[in-house]
This record gives structure tokens, C-alpha cells and sequence, in this order.
């Protein structure tokens, strides 16, 4: 997972600018896409075999789906729909998968110092932020929830779990779109599958180089709401890139703007100098719960964190549009709009 050196959305959608050209004329590209995950999925390969290009990408949401019907809060017999539904009752036995992605969550929520947490459940089902039932909670209901977040509450025993908090829920959507990312690309891999991308919901991941040799070139959105354009990109070949940051899921109540990164602390949507952080990272679990935490941490919290972390490198914005990067990637970034400065 993460090698400390001295020692880690809704939905910010990374616009990626992939640049398909084909210097092999023997290899031709495949796109599908799939709703999946609560979100737009979308995997694009280069074959030389229609049959077998399609085949792959198949395969590959087959496992995204997999992935989906194990750890969805909201689909009925899924690991955690059973784990939630035995709160303070039992211990209920998981999948092997799903007992690898909680044992990695509980190490996130250390590493993050609590920042990262996949029992806010409670929090954020209070919010409703994207439901029908989306508002500002009182502050009374804020703080009971706030008393049910305790990880420590979580117990695992051999192939099973336990919340022992009757009012504790789990939730792996900060982590397990990221998981289903890689699992897709080891899909691919397997596959013998070169060159592609997998874009699920902005958790994107560039899979070795174009077919002309050249890396992916992978845009990051505005974070201004109502805005689409790229204000920057980067180059990659097998890496991922996840942003996550105030503008994706959000709702307006008496001219304030509430988002769906909740602070643990606070029981709030995270209010600080930034609007979205950007990870690029050699996995995309890694990215998709380091963007998350980094937010919440704020600017100058976030940046020494991700500097502290061995082959992670981060890309943040804050409100009056100024971009810092960490030391790794500062001259690997291209800026493409001028309302936006590089900071250092």
C-alpha cells in the first residue's frame, strides 16, 4: 500500500485529453461504456481483434460489477448491506475481497490520522448529500451521529465482521471505486492489453503509453462550478489520477454551498482554502482515498502529508485559483488556463 518516507469526492470529474493517434495501423481502439458504481464508467483498449478487444473490456466491467454487488451499502446481501444491517447483533462473514478492502481502510484511517474513515456511515447518511433526502442536519443529530464513527468499534474476527456500535454504518465508496479501477486494469493486463484507459466516475487510469509510443495526455477540470474546460494537464503512462474536491455532489441551502466530504471533527462538509485536490499515484485506491484525505487536511496539512509519502505526488487548487503542486510533479504540469497560477 503507502511506504511512509518519514511517516493517507462529490465526484470531481478529471477531464481526461486523451490523444488517440496510432502509430500501429495493426491495432484499432475499443470503447464501451457502462453505468457502474453510481457512476459514467468508461474503458478504451487497442486490439489488433475486434472480438478480443471487446471481449476484454467486457470482462473487465464483469469484475467492476463484481466488485459493486459486494461492497454497495445500498444493494440488498452485498457484504456491507448484511455487515450494517448486524450492527451491535452479529458477526457476519465476508467475502475474502471485502475483508482485504476494510483491513486497508482500518490502515488508511491510521495513516491519515482519522481523516480517512469507512465507518462515517452515519454522517453521511444523515446528510443525504445526492439523495432526495439531502439538507442541512441539526447540530443535535450531527453530534449523535458523531458519537457512532469510532473505527474501533469495527472488529474483525478470522473471515468475519462486527460492528459493535448498533448505530456505527460502514461505507467503502471512498475507497472501493478506486479498487475496482485497478482490479479493472489487472483485468486488462492479464488480457494482454497494452494500451487503453479506465475512466470510472474521474478515478481514471492510464494503462501504459498511446500505441504511438507517447504518454496519455490526462486534463484536470475546472473546479469552478459550471465550468468544464482543463485548467491543466499532465502526462501519464501506467499511473492513475483521482480529484476529488467541493463541486461534484453538492446541494445550495440559504445561499451556502454544502458538499459530500464530510470532516470526521466536525460532522461537516470540509470548509477550508481548497476546491479540489488532485493524486496521481501508481495505484488508484491510493488516489482515490488520498484525494479525499488531503482535503480535508486543507492546503498547507495536505501538502506536507502527501510529500511525506513515497510515489504519490498531488496537485492542489485553492478558491482564488492559485495551483501547488508537490516537488515531483511541479514541471511535469502544463497549465491551460491563464485564470489559473502556479503557486510554486
Amino acid at each position: 500500500m503507502l511506504k511512509p518516507v518519514s511517516k493517507a469526492i462529490a465526484l470531481i470529474i478529471v477531464v481526461a485529453i486523451f490523444l488517440t493517434g496510432c502509430g500501429t495501423k495493426e491495432l484499432q481502439s475499443f470503447q464501451k461504456d457502462e453505468f457502474v458504481l453510481g457512476t459514467r464508467g468508461q474503458i478504451r483498449v487497442f486490439s489488433t481483434s475486434q472480438r478480443r478487444g471487446n471481449a476484454t473490456i467486457g470482462k473487465a466491467f464483469t469484475r467492476i460489477r463484481e466488485i459493486e454487488n459486494t461492497m454497495s451499502t445500498s444493494i440488498e446481501g452485498s457484504d456491507v448491506y448484511r455487515i450494517n444491517k448486524n450492527a451491535g447483533k452479529s458477526p457476519v462473514q465476508v467475502d475474502p475481497e471485502t475483508l482485504k478492502l476494510i483491513k486497508m481502510g482500518i490502515e488508511y484511517e491510521e495513516i491519515t490520522g482519522g481523516v480517512f474513515n469507512i465507518v462515517l456511515g452515519s454522517l453521511i447518511d444523515l446528510w443525504g448529500i445526492g439523495k432526495d433526502w439531502q439538507k442541512v442536519p441539526p447540530q443535535q443529530e450531527i453530534e449523535e451521529a458523531k458519537r457512532h464513527i469510532n473505527i474501533n468499534d469495527l472488529e474483525i474476527i478470522d473471515s468475519s465482521v462486527f460492528i459493535r456500535d448498533s448505530k456505527m454504518l460502514m461505507d467503502l465508496g471512498g475507497i472501493a471505486k478506486g479498487y475496482a479501477v485497478d482490479e479493472a486494469v489487472r483485468v486488462l493486463k492479464n488480457d494482454g492489453v497494452e494500451s487503453g484507459f479506465i475512466n470510472l466516475g474521474g478515478d481514471i487510469y492510464a494503462l501504459g503509453n498511446k500505441p504511438d509510443g507517447t504518454p496519455w495526455n490526462v486534463g484536470i477540470q475546472n473546479p469552478i462550478i459550471g465550468k468544464t474546460n482543463a485548467i491543466a494537464r499532465i502526462a501519464l503512462a501506467d499511473q492513475s489520477i483521482v480529484s476529488s474536491g467541493d463541486y461534484e455532489r453538492y446541494f445550495i441551502e440559504d445561499d451556502q454551498h454544502y458538499h459530500h466530504i464530510i470532516d470526521p471533527e466536525t460532522g461537516y462538509p470540509s470548509t477550508n482554502e481548497l476546491v479540489s485536490v488532485t493524486i496521481v499515484s501508481e495505484t488508484a485506491t491510493d488516489g482515490d482515498v488520498l484525494s479525499t484525505a488531503a482535503f480535508v487536511m486543507g492546503l498547507e496539512d495536505g501538502l506536507s502529508f502527501i510529500e511525506s509519502l513515497e510515489n504519490i505526488e498531488a496537485v492542489f487548487i485553492t478558491r482564488d485559483r492559485i495551483v501547488y503542486t508537490t516537488s515531483g510533479i511541479k514541471d511535469k504540469l502544463e497549465i491551460l488556463d491563464d485564470l489559473f497560477t502556479i503557486a510554486n
